[in-house]
């Protein structure tokens, strides 16, 4: 339910010397030609016009709006025996109406009608020159052309504030998603290195290996060491958002130094790579080389989930207008316990942070002729 907004109090003073402007005409222009009821219900007129002011200012809508539909028909009954003077809360009752989002643009059209055809019939018996009643007319429908004009406003206010909320609620759920995407690379690449560390250890410690063991468990802390820095990383991003500015580069030294040291902790969990590049480097943006990195992250954990100790091939090509990752393995036995653990969001996640590159890129994966391939391209 849509609540109708509250007038300040500049507005409910406005309104108490508006009505006491025209209480002053009632009581000194005509006063004592006019019938007693005449006077007596413009005055009432004013007085609901006052106690509307009041009402609304202290949310009282339903009591607000009673008073200033009744204000309304009083005023206009007696806009012609008060020389036009009661038209002015009449042209106001009907302006807040029409004016008041909370109230169907009907029942603000309906009570505009039935203010001009009270004020036309009230000018019958007192023979108001016709100049006059169409005055008075104008007036009413100027109150109209207001209340309309102002229901406009605050529907464009609404709809303002409906879109603020909306793209809040957007940026939100949009941080949920990078953050649990940055939390599942992160994940997938340390825990999934670690179950292969602690099955390595297993088995040195049952051939009587002390020695590779204890190599193996430090090479486990280590890799659970930087798992928990990255998420400390990721979840810092998120909750202090860089500020608006020209975007960070990375040389492309720097990229091919982070591949290089993923496919070397990709090595040291006793996997098989082969890692080239092709071409002559470029200088990419800082989301651009993020997500190149989580690509050949995230490939790599796939691959040691779905094809453990299988011999992986890994190849960055630079190219004139865009930069490829493509990440092959044969598709083998599975790990008995990693393979379970995927759900398809790493690449999903993969897809996200690709598609949200600003030059356009794609992500694709595919099994063919015996082997899984994922291809990660942006435009540069």
């Amino acid at each position: 339910m849509i609540v109708s907004s509250r007038p300040g109090g500049l507005a409910l003073a406005l309104t108490v010397f508006g009505a006491a402007a025209v209480g002053y005409g009632l009581v000194t222009t005509h006063s004592g030609s006019r019938p007693l009821w005449v006077v007596v219900v413009a005055f009432g007129s004013l007085a609901l016009w006052v106690a509307r002011s009041v009402l609304a200012h202290y949310g009282l809508a339903r009591s607000a709006l009673v008073c200033i539909l009744l204000s309304t028909v009083l005023g206009a009954i007696t806009a012609a025996p008060t020389d036009g003077l009661t038209v002015v809360p009449a042209a106001v009752g009907v302006l807040a109406v029409l004016g008041d989002i909370a109230v169907p643009l009907w029942g603000g059209f309906a009570l505009g009608a039935l203010a001009l055809l009270l004020t036309a019939v009230s000018a019958v018996p007192v023979g108001t020159p016709v100049p006059a009643l169409l005055s008075m007319l104008g007036g009413i429908l100027l109150g109209a052309f207001g209340g309309l004009s102002r229901r406009q406003f605050r529907r464009a206010e609404e709809r303002e504030a409906l879109l603020r909320e909306q793209e809040a609620a957007m940026r939100e759920e949009a941080s949920r998603v990078a953050l649990a995407r940055d939390l599942h690379d992160v994940l997938a690449h340390s825990l999934g290195g670690l179950v292969m560390q602690l099955d390595a250890v297993d088995a040195l410690l049952e051939a009587g290996d002390t020695a590779a063991a204890r190599s193996r468990v430090i090479d486990a802390r280590g890799l659970a060491a930087d798992g928990l820095a990255d998420a400390r990383r990721a979840v810092a991003a998120l909750r202090a958002p860089a500020s608006p500015g020209p975007a960070e580069t990375v040389a492309a030294d720097d990229i091919e130094r982070t591949l290089r040291d993923l496919v070397s902790a990709h090595r040291s969990l006793g996997g098989a790579i082969e890692f080239t590049v092709e071409g002559q480097g470029r200088v990419l943006t800082a989301d651009v080389a993020a997500a190149l990195q989580r690509a050949l992250q995230e490939a790599l954990s796939n691959a040691r989930k779905h094809a453990p100790g299988a011999p992986v091939d890994a190849r960055l090509s630079w190219q004139t207008d865009r930069v490829r990752l493509v990440v092959s393995n044969p598709l083998t036995a599975p790990h008995p316990e990693l393979a379970a653990s995927g759900g398809g969001h790493g690449l999903d996640g993969m897809r996200e942070r690709f598609g949200a590159l600003p030059h356009g890129a794609t992500v694709t994966a595919s099994a063919e002729a015996g082997r899984f391939t994922v291809t990660a391209e942006a435009l540069l």
